[in-house]
């Protein structure tokens, strides 16, 4: 039987009550938003967004180093294969694919998810009676299982830097700006080239650096000698995890360093970030529905007998339904990126078939996963709801469901199309196997106490 735990902290989540926002965009599918000292366009309408990710020579990528080139981000993620076009992100991808997509060792993140339940557990027995906070843990979790994986450094190796490296990320998520610099700032975002005119002008610039400084420390220790970071893997999969394969690059002349540093620091903050956001809600929508979390529960204690020792392998995992479903109802209604704007028109271009005013060139453009994931229009009048039965009963008619709502732009948490990203795959199974853990080792429920509000 689980021990009992109650948890008093709620998804890492954005405000999406603007009702202005949500208007507009149920009216014309799309939304006029300013944005970094300019006006751009925010699409929701599943036409809208097929038409943007459809077109990448049209809407080209573009970044943050394009955008806002003197902003905090683009300090931090300079140019790398998520905002990048083109020849260059085509090398960028055959330099990082196979260290996305490799067949991972998945024994590690069992021990991280264990380790975890553990972790809750101690700190209720430490505040009986009390909720407990979970995010914390979780964020140690993302950062254990994202190091193992693509930067072949073990929790062993990671125990002493793991301190400095969750303060760093924990103090990045919860925002680089200041009130005031966020309202100036976004009128004048000019002004970040000079961040001496503003009181503590340069407090992003100094969360960004502090973060990756730690990174780059990191990658530094996995260069070493990679045979320590990992003894359980075959001599021949060591190069192939993704920072061994970037370093190598870099080193033949393939890349720069600059480019060696953005898709690190892009690429290890997007990973810990994303997979933290997403089982931190999927942990509190469950505590909010004891029988679905029940239901759950026996369906990984039904698999579980057989893989005591062995651990998962990804076959079985996807061949529990509800816990896929689960999965994929979390990154509906708490997709880790809300909204993105990260493309500019190459030429001038009309939005849909209704229209006859063509956006001009150079006009950004973004979508919103959110407005897309909450639309009635597409996802019935439950559309707010969570509901993992929505997806279906059976993995066939899951999986059908997801990679057709995927490829007609209703269902964005991994973007679609040519840009859909290279570790979808490796995030949901990771996600699975912490939720086994966590279902297996503890029953949860939420702190009555807690009040849960929206991050602005």
């Amino acid at each position: 039987m689980p021990s009992h735990v109650v948890i008093s902290a709620g998804p890492c989540v954005a405000d999406r009550t603007i009702e202005g926002f949500d208007r507009s965009s149920k009216k014309y599918g799309a939304v006029n938003v300013w944005h970094g000292g300019r006006w751009v366009v925010v699409v929701t309408r599943p036409e809208l967004v097929t038409q943007v990710f459809r077109n990448d020579d049209i809407f080209a990528k573009g970044g943050n180093i394009k955008k806002l080139p003197y902003s905090a981000f683009a300090r931090l993620f300079g140019v790398n294969i998520i905002d990048s076009h083109g020849a260059l992100h085509d090398s960028f991808t055959a330099i990082i694919k196979p260290g996305l997509q490799r067949k991972f060792d998945l024994r590690p993140v069992r021990a991280s998810s264990q380790r975890l339940a553990r972790s809750l557990l101690r700190q209720q027995n430490h505040r009986p009676g009390s909720g407990v906070g979970i995010q914390h843990p979780t964020l140690d979790w993302a950062i254990d299982v994202v190091a193992d994986s693509l930067l072949d450094l073990s929790p062993e190796r990671m125990a002493e830097h793991r301190p400095a490296v969750h303060a760093a990320m924990h103090r990045f998520l919860t925002g680089i700006s200041t009130k005031l610099q966020t309202l100036v700032y976004s009128a004048f975002p000019g002004l970040e080239r000079w961040p001496w005119l503003m009181p503590s002008g340069d407090y992003g610039i100094r969360i960004v650096e502090t973060l990756e400084a730690r990174i780059r420390n990191l990658a530094e220790i996995a260069s070493h000698d990679p045979r320590l970071a990992a003894p359980h893997q075959p001599a021949q999969c060591y190069n192939e995890k993704l920072i061994h394969r970037l370093r190598r690059a870099w080193k033949r002349g393939d890349i720069s360093e600059d480019h060696f540093r953005g898709n690190l620091n892009q690429l290890f903050i997007a990973a810990v970030e994303n997979i933290d956001i997403v089982l931190n809600s999927a942990m509190w929508e469950l505590g909010k529905n004891p029988p679905l979390q029940d239901r759950l529960r026996q369906e990984v204690l039904a698999l579980l007998p057989a893989n005591q020792q062995a651990g998962y392998l990804e076959s079985e995992l996807d061949a529990l339904p509800l816990l896929t479903a689960t999965i994929y109802e979390t990154l509906r209604l708490y997709p880790p990126l809300i909204n993105l704007i990260t493309r500019s028109t190459t030429q001038p271009v009309c939005l849909g078939s209704v229209t006859s005013r063509p956006l001009p060139t150079g006009t950004w453009v973004g979508w919103h996963a959110y407005g897309t994931h909450t639309d009635p229009g597409v996802w019935g009048p439950s559309a707010r709801e969570f509901d993992p039965d929505r997806w279906g009963s059976d993995p066939v008619s899951i999986r059908n469901m997801f990679r057709s709502m995927q490829v007609k732009g209703k269902y964005l948490p991994f973007t679609t199309h040519a840009r859909r990203c290279l570790a979808s795959k490796f995030a949901i199974t990771v996600l699975k196997i912490a939720l086994c853990e966590l279902l297996v080792a503890v029953e949860w429920e939420r702190d009555p106490e807690y009040k849960f509000e929206l991050v602005k």
